[in-house]
Parts: structure tokens; C-alpha cells; sequence
């Protein structure tokens, strides 16, 4: 029986989702042979106490040469893993004399085996997978059409000849951000088909079913397999690999429900429930072992949580932001970020800083932020300062502090009363619009109070509005 020969790197931040995504490909690809690069020393030494005999490891010692520690010191740990992610490929086909290798993401899950996805590139020599965008969530232009989830490189000329080329594009430049039409290891997948020879497009549907394409898709069965129907042409096929992107720790515990994708509770009771079963059931074997991970809670206790938030969010004690982020004065450019808040009959000070990694693309340049403080909740809201890190028009890292003075002067919005940096929305979704030149933006922090409005007292502080100021005010004036 011939071997599968895969590679995958990930630190101890990854490690219980890491060690499920192995033994489920180990599970269903018996052939495995998996290549792992531990990225911190804790994670050496936890799988060393694993000890799974389909996986061998690879110390960062063994591995990373003179360039690769060169360019380490100027990215972050995110991006040296992106930068590293070709030269693994190559470490491997080069040191242990590989007829082929598969990349496989750290955050994967098997649920069929991959044989049938690596069948469909056995006349060609590197296999990529499309991020298979829902239209709602469509980045091809600025993170790439092709998502390094699942590559494979074989030995010959046309796949070292790419895999090379990669490398040493990736040691060049390799950066969180969207420049010059790159974007970290993944936009520069874009043209290979196109400039290389005997690339192969992935056309299962299952492999690389992910949060970004789920929407196109409705559950059918889950015995044997997970069977899914394409919704546009009713082909069924089996999940070969769910991506578990949106699958974040929040407070040292797992979470599944996504914030920003639209997932279909079908998908949750069933992907991710086996997704969580696993994770549970590995994390307990890492306590046994004496290995710390992050804790699980259970898809259905997840659900939960949220249909609670959602409940919270109608009483009103807890806040439905939305952060939008307006490029070139066109509001049709609008970009949306969505965040929930305790809410309070008392003011409460507020902090918080939203990662936002916003990429303009080439003649876009962020003009302006909109805030609506609490949709569906009347709310007196004191912004007292905003923060910004982001790109000057000029391409320099700048950092924009906007203080009450400069809100007093340049502030718009549907607020109904207002005092300085005071603003009092009686409507159910009222907003705040400051004016912004950059670049690119990156991180934005909000200081302040607020205070939730009850029912009555909006009712009557409206009344006391002349009509001729409702008017002015809903047109933002």
C-alpha cells in the first residue's frame, strides 16, 4: 500500500485542534504519514508525550535556515507560519526524498478519507483548492482565490518549479495585509494556473467546506458520511474536510458559534457537533497526559450561549454595535463589523479595541467610520475618544487619536439630543459618522460611557423634540 505524505505546522495556541485534525486524518486516511512542525517548544514537548506513531516531528532547530530566521525577527508569529508554509513543503520532499507532499491547515477536520481529492491530481503536479466563496462573503481580490488549506506538491519538474518559485516569493514579502496584489502566502496562488504548468484545481465539493461557502450548501444525511446538496445544481457529494476557520478561543475555551458567517443550524447540530465531540474527547486524553489545551464547550451548550445573547440583545441588556467602515465617500463601500455589550440603566465606562485589518484595494481609501451604538435600544452614548493605527495615504504606519474636541466638530449622525461628546439616540437605529483619511485601517479603539434609555424615558424626551427637529435629525442633520 502506497503512503500519503502530508505536512502541517501549528503552535500550542493550535494544539488541541491540531492533534484532532491528525487523528481524523490518520483515521481516515490509514495511509498517513504526517510530517509536524511544532512552532514553540511546549508544543514539541506535548507531542513528544503523544507520541503518535503516524506523525513525525520536525524541531524548529532541524528546520529553519540562516533567511527564514533573518526575515523572522521583521513579521509577526502569524506571518512567519504563512512564510514558512512552502518552505516546510520543501523541507520535506527535499530531506526525506518525497515522491509528493500534501499541506494540510492545522485547523481542518477529516470526515471522509482525502484519497478521493488527491486521486483527482494524480496526472498533475500541484493541487490547489478554491476558497469557493457565498457572494455575501466574497474576498477573493484582497485574500486570494485559492486558500492554502489543502496543497499538494509532487517531486517532478513542474511542481518544484512552482513550489520553489513560491518559497522564495513568500521569503520576499509575506504580511497580513493586501499590497501590490499580495496578501500573506495566499494571493500569490492566484495566477498559477494560468503561468504554471499541470496545476490542478480541486473540483470536489467537499474538500474545503468552510464557513465562507457553507451558505451554498444544505445538510442531507449524516450516517455513514456527511452528505451536503449544492442549492444552484442539486449535486450531493460527501464532506471530505470542513475548515474550521470562525473556531476561536475566547477566554481559554473553544468556541463555535460564528459572529460574522451565516450558518444554518443544520450545519451546527451536525458538522460542528462531531466537530466538538472530537475536541472534547481529545481534550481530556491531553489532561490524562498531563498536556494543557484550551477547554471545550459542547456545540449545543454554544448554541445556546447564543440564543441567550440573542434573547439578551431583545430585552435590551445586551448591545447590538455595529462598526461600519465607509471607503471613498461611498457608502455602497460600506464594510461592517458587528460586536455585543453589556448594557446597563446606569452609565458604565466602556473600552474596546476592534482588530479590524481593513485592505483598501488599489484607488479605494477609507473615508470615514460609522458607529450605530445599540441597534434597537435607545441609548445615551458619551464618546470621549477614538484611537486609529493604520496606513497613511502615503503607505506610513500612522497613529490617529481623535479627542472629544475634534468628535465635537466633525461629528454627524441620527441623534436625537446632544451635548459636546454626549449623544442621546431615541430612535431604534440611531448612528455616529466621523470622517477619516487613510489608507488602511487596523485597529480602532473606542472610549466612553453609555447608559441604556428605558421605553418610558425615550417616549417622553421625544416628545419634547419640535417636529421640525425629528425631521432635521433623521436626515442626519
Amino acid at each position: 500500500m502506497s503512503i500519503n505524505y502530508y505536512c502541517t505546522l501549528f503552535d500550542t495556541n493550535y494544539l488541541l485542534r491540531a492533534v484532532s485534525m491528525l487523528r481524523s486524518l490518520a483515521d481516515k486516511d490509514p495511509t498517513a504519514k504526517v510530517f509536524v512542525f511544532p512552532f514553540d517548544n511546549e508544543c514539541y514537548k506535548s507531542l513528544e508525550k503523544l507520541n503518535l506513531d503516524f506523525v513525525q516531528l520536525v524541531s524548529l532547530g532541524e528546520f529553519e535556515s540562516p533567511e527564514l530566521l533573518r526575515v523572522k525577527k521583521e513579521r509577526t508569529k502569524g506571518e512567519y507560519c504563512w512564510t514558512c508554509t512552502p518552505w516546510i513543503i520543501r523541507f520535506c520532499i527535499d530531506r526525506f526524498q518525497l515522491e509528493h507532499c500534501t499541506y494540510v491547515d492545522a485547523d481542518l477536520f477529516f470526515f471522509s478519507n482525502p484519497q478521493v481529492l488527491l486521486d483527482e491530481a494524480k496526472n498533475s503536479s500541484v493541487l490547489i483548492t478554491e476558497h469557493r466563496y457565498s457572494p455575501e462573503y466574497d474576498q477573493s481580490e484582497t485574500a486570494g482565490i485559492y486558500c492554502v488549506q489543502f496543497v499538494l506538491f509532487r517531486n517532478d519538474v513542474d511542481g518544484m518549479r512552482i513550489l520553489h518559485w513560491w518559497a522564495d516569493r513568500c521569503l520576499e514579502w509575506c504580511y497580513s495585509r493586501f499590497e501590490d496584489g499580495k496578501f500573506g502566502d495566499q494571493k500569490y496562488l492566484d495566477h498559477w494556473v494560468t503561468e504554471f504548468n499541470r496545476v490542478h484545481v480541486l473540483e470536489h465539493l467537499g474538500g474545503g467546506v468552510a464557513p465562507w461557502n457553507v451558505q451554498q450548501y444544505e445538510f442531507v444525511s449524516d450516517n455513514h458520511e456527511i452528505i451536503l446538496k449544492e442549492k444552484r445544481s442539486n449535486k450531493q457529494f460527501s464532506v471530505i474536510f470542513y475548515h474550521f476557520h470562525d473556531v476561536k478561543i475566547v477566554e481559554n475555551r473553544l468556541r463555535f458559534f460564528s459572529n460574522y458567517y451565516s450558518i444554518h443550524e443544520d450545519i451546527y447540530s451536525s458538522i460542528y457537533n462531531k466537530y466538538s465531540e472530537f475536541l472534547n474527547k481529545n481534550f481530556h486524553q491531553l489532561q490524562s497526559r498531563h498536556i494543557q489545551s484550551e477547554t471545550v464547550s459542547l456545540i449545543l451548550n454554544d448554541l445556546a450561549n447564543s440564543l441567550n445573547n440573542y434573547k439578551a440583545i431583545k430585552s435590551g441588556s445586551l448591545s447590538e454595535t455595529y462598526i461600519y467602515i465607509t471607503k471613498n465617500g461611498n457608502e455602497s463601500l460600506q464594510t461592517m463589523h458587528k460586536f455585543n455589550f453589556p448594557c446597563s440603566a446606569e452609565f458604565q465606562d466602556f473600552s474596546f479595541l476592534v482588530s479590524l485589518n481593513e485592505y483598501s484595494k488599489d484607488g479605494e481609501n477609507i473615508s470615514g467610520i460609522t458607529i450605530v451604538p445599540s441597534r434597537g435600544s435607545s441609548i445615551e452614548f458619551v464618546l470621549q475618544s477614538v484611537s486609529i493605527i493604520g496606513l497613511s495615504l502615503k503607505d506610513e504606519k500612522v497613529e490617529c487619536n481623535l479627542d472629544e474636541k475634534y468628535i465635537n466638530k466633525f461629528a454627524k449622525g441620527n441623534w436625537q439630543k446632544r451635548k459636546g461628546s454626549s449623544f442621546s439616540f431615541y430612535s431604534a437605529n440611531g448612528f455616529l459618522k466621523l470622517p477619516i483619511s487613510m489608507k488602511t485601517m487596523i485597529d480602532i479603539k473606542f472610549n466612553g460611557r453609555w447608559r441604556l434609555i428605558s421605553q418610558i424615558e425615550s417616549a417622553i424626551e421625544i416628545s419634547k423634540l419640535s417636529f421640525s427637529k425629528r425631521i432635521l435629525k433623521r436626515f442626519g442633520l
